[in-house]
């Protein structure tokens, strides 16, 4: 197993031992607010470690699947709200960072606008 893999199992196990179902929330807003981490590990692990721990009752995989685009919902609000008060300002000063350029914002305002 890779370091990166290994290093996201551990952490996702540690968020959902400490917190349990809301930790399938914040995690998968994580991830739905545009920054890097991979859902593809999230929802397998909350069926592993916290529907299996309580029983692996279908209802329970109802709930992680609510659990999931409940986080899914905020994170995309969340990276909603940032870019309608930041706009194109805040995209051209922190965009370089994210390797976005000016010609691309440009390419993407003709479009979508």
């Amino acid at each position: 197993m890779y370091a990166i893999e290994a290093f996201f199992l551990e952490l996702i196990t540690q968020v959902y031992q400490a917190i349990g179902w809301p930790g399938v929330v914040f995690l998968m807003a994580v991830e739905s607010a545009a920054i890097p981490f991979p859902s593809e590990l999230i929802m397998p692990l909350a069926g592993w470690l916290l529907i299996q721990a309580k029983g692996g009752s279908q209802w329970l995989v109802l709930l992680a699947g609510f659990y999931g685009a409940l986080g899914n919902l905020l994170g995309s609000w969340v990276a909603y709200w940032i870019s309608l008060k930041g706009g194109r300002p805040m995209l051209l000063k922190w965009g370089k960072y994210v390797l976005i350029t000016r010609d691309e914002i440009d390419r993407a305002e003709v479009w979508f606008g």
